[in-house]
């Protein structure tokens, strides 16, 4: 039977979910986690729902997280009663008593800011690859079922059932392309993962698949792991590589989703920019108003100066990202020398390919987009400041027409009030004229014999000397003194001597 189904039986196949989820972030307080920290322990809760596993679907039960908990550079979750492991079966299936019955356990710890999940399916005896299926049931231990924040890896270690002593290497891959078929008969993935390298660890052979989704919820990242030497189910069951290869999956994945947030923070950027060239298209169209030009610009402001602190702040947010690439990128490199250097043969330039992709292409590419967005940045600067300028002088333009216009009407009124008090005193002078005139002591009596005649002689004078006076008040005041006051004092002599 073996014979008949060469390259298609495994033997105690596990596969393994490596979920990396954000527990802390150093914008907040503290000892404060993130809003979104327990989500990754509630998909558990529904996954285990779903397969009916009661351990699993009550695991926040078990779980020793306090409210208050800062960063940490390790710390197990679970706690000791069940021996920070939590362990299950699942429920046995009608119609494959023939099969192993399916078991699985839980392990879960705390790298500085992130909680890391070990999530594992096996069967416990020798198994068809097509059964790998279940191991992964209706892709449910994908990362858009999964929704870890950081992003996740998929490992799956079987021991192949094969009758030649040294199978090639063509042949591995082969099995490990139909496993991979296998774990994926129910994903959902826009894009599938395909074959990127293989290496080894602990002397057998390991695959790689990716399918290079920049999107953290979107990335599917597969390791296939074939026990194809004597001394790496022994060297495995030691777990001297596990938190290595652990630390190192999760800087990776921390690697991924900085690099994505730097992209998004530039296309963010970018959709800014194309808006600051429309608005300064706009200035060039200003009205000829003063007050419609006042308004454009003053709602220009207010639209602009939240655009560029945006700006500013992708921009801040994008060195940050560098900065959280460079740092874990060593941690990555650091990792990855200590995995390398455990027992067993390693032969890991697929993993060390990665680190040479950060340096050449993710550093370099966020290093072309910074250059690109800074001098956009100054733009938004000089353009607020243009804005800013053109406001202040059309401003003082119309509050100094606004002065001179309430100059000359206070003008006016002084004018009227002069004239006014002028003829005010010609008329309380103008009963004299229905006196007699008297020349040298004897009356004269007017050639003109018209009633009223001394009235209207006054009220001629009263209106002359009314117009008069707002006359020489107006232009008195239009050069900002009285024509009485102007009077130029002379400079004394000086005495002789």
């Amino acid at each position: 039977m073996i014979e008949q189904l060469s390259g298609e039986l495994l033997h105690y196949p596990k596969f393994s979910l490596y979920a990396f989820h954000l527990c802390h972030d150093m914008a907040l307080a503290e000892g404060q986690r993130v809003e979104d920290a327990d989500v990754l322990w509630q998909r558990f809760e529904e996954l285990g729902e779903s397969l009916d596993i009661l351990a699993l679907k009550t695991c926040r039960q078990w779980l020793n997280i306090p409210e208050q908990q800062a960063a940490i550079a390790f710390r197990e979750l679970l706690s000791e009663e069940i021996d920070r492991c939590l362990r299950f079966h699942f429920p046995e299936v009608e119609g494959k008593s023939d099969t192993p019955r399916r078991n699985g356990e839980l392990y879960a710890v705390q790298l500085h800011d992130t909680y890391v999940a070990d999530l594992t399916f096996r069967y416990p005896g020798i198994v068809p690859v097509a059964e790998l299926t279940h191991l992964n049931p209706e892709g449910m231990l994908l990362p858009d079922r999964i929704c870890a924040s950081i992003g996740q890896t998929l490992v799956l270690f079987a021991k192949p059932v094969i009758a030649e002593e040294s199978p090639s290497p063509d042949t591995l891959r082969q099995l490990a392309d139909r496993c991979l078929q296998a774990l994926l008969t129910n994903a959902t993935l826009p894009i599938l993962p395909s074959y990127r390298a293989e290496g080894k660890l602990l002397s057998s052979p390991i695959f790689e698949y990716d399918n290079d989704a920049e999107n953290p919820a979107q990335s599917c990242h597969i390791l296939i792991w074939l026990d194809c030497h004597p001394d790496t189910a022994k060297l495995e069951a030691s777990t001297k590589y596990y938190h290595p290869l652990m630390n190192l999956l999760c800087c990776r994945s921390k690697i991924r989703l900085s690099y994505h947030q730097a992209r998004t923070s530039y296309r963010d950027c970018r959709q800014l920019y194309t808006e600051l060239e429309t608005l300064m298209k706009a200035l060039k169209t200003l009205p000829d108003d003063t007050a419609e030009k006042l308004t454009v610009l003053q709602e220009a402001l207010l639209k602009i100066n939240p655009q560029a602190f945006s700006y500013a702040s992708h921009i801040r947010d994008i060195e940050d990202q560098r900065t959280t690439i460079i740092t874990n990128l060593k941690n990555y490199t650091t990792t990855l020398e200590e995995l390398t250097n455990i027992d067993g043969e390693q032969e890991l330039s697929f993993l060390q390919a990665f680190s040479y992709e950060c340096r050449s292409k993710l550093l370099g590419q966020i290093h072309t987009n910074l250059n690109y967005l800074k001098p956009g940045q100054a733009l938004f600067g000089h353009c607020i400041a243009t804005m800013r300028g053109i406001v202040e002088v059309e401003q003082a333009k119309m509050n100094h027409n606004q002065q001179q216009e309430n100059q000359d009407l206070q003008d006016q009124i002084q004018a009227v009030g002069v004239g006014i008090a002028a003829g005010a005193i010609v008329a309380s002078t103008s009963g004299l004229m229905f006196q007699p005139w008297e020349w040298k002591g004897e009356k004269v009596e007017p050639s003109f014999p018209l009633p009223l005649l001394a009235f209207l002689i006054a009220l001629f004078f009263s209106a002359a000397c009314s117009v008069g006076a707002w006359y020489w008040a107006k232009e008195g005041i239009k050069q900002g003194r009285f024509p009485f006051r102007d009077v130029k004092e002379r400079p004394s002599e000086k005495p002789k001597r």
